[in-house]
């Protein structure tokens, strides 16, 4: 009998490190949907899948795939390649979420409509296309503490009850500017809508962000935008208003 156990180990081992192995992606899907997950046409395991389509709290997220990598799960981090296809967009990136939750998305290119976020994230019916580059970017409970990257809203137009256009603008975050107090970015415009914006926001620990701006109207700006700038206040020598928000998300 004694000879026997290392058998009965040895078979118990196989079969559950071929149930590990096989374990089926669309079991895992179903876990989270109460997290507002919904997927359809799953295929694959939890190591090599692919969901064919993907909504995120309502959003319309496309065609998702992965590869899971097993030794960061020594370390309790799951890391893995993902790659989002749209017939309008894209987005990979190496993902990775460590045991507290902390999301780190490293390599990350993606290339979205709008319309592809959630209601919430964009209200009042502006379209446009978000690229986004980023060589680090980790969120920790959904907010931002390191960011080394660009983030771009082009052919921006709205809102919805009136829509104009209104240009292509960036965010450019340099981790030599920021601090442990602040992330810090620099805004500016593309150059192809009716105003000339320079400016910096800050992301804060807390949940807090403060943006300063100087806008300036082009030539050919509407006037109902001209008149509404004149509300920031009188304009420096070059014909720029100082724009300042802050709030708490």
């Amino acid at each position: 009998m004694k000879r026997l156990w290392p058998l009965v180990a040895l078979g118990v081992g196989a079969f559950i490190l071929f149930a590990v192995v096989t374990f089926p992606a669309s079991v895992v899907m179903g876990w989270l949907g109460s997290s507002g997950v919904q997927a359809g046409g799953v295929s694959g395991t939890i190591w090599n899948g692919r969901a064919q389509v993907l909504q995120v709290q309502g959003a319309n997220i496309g065609s998702v795939e992965w590869k899971l990598h097993a030794l960061p799960l020594f370390t309790l981090h799951a890391n893995a390649d993902v790659k989002v296809t749209r017939i309008d967009g894209f987005a990979q990136t190496q993902l990775s979420v460590g045991p507290t939750g902390t999301i780190s998305l490293k390599s990350l290119a993606a290339s979205l409509p709008l319309s592809a976020l959630p209601p919430s994230a964009i209200p009042g019916g502006w379209a446009g296309t978000l690229n986004a580059r980023f060589s680090q970017l980790t969120l920790e409970k959904g907010w931002p503490t390191k960011v080394d990257g660009n983030l771009e809203v082009l052919d921006l137009n709205g809102p919805a009850r009136k829509p104009a256009k209104a240009g292509s603008y960036r965010v450019l975050f340099d981790p030599a500017a920021s601090t442990a107090e602040a992330l810090k970015g620099a805004i500016s415009d593309a150059g192809d809508g009716p105003l000339q914006v320079n400016g910096t926001i800050q992301l804060k620990p807390d949940r807090s962000y403060a943006v300063s701006a100087l806008i300036a109207a082009r030539p050919d700006a509407p006037r109902n935008l001209v008149q509404a700038l004149e509300f920031l206040g009188p304009p420096d020598a070059q014909g720029r208003r100082e724009f300042n928000t802050e709030g708490t998300l």
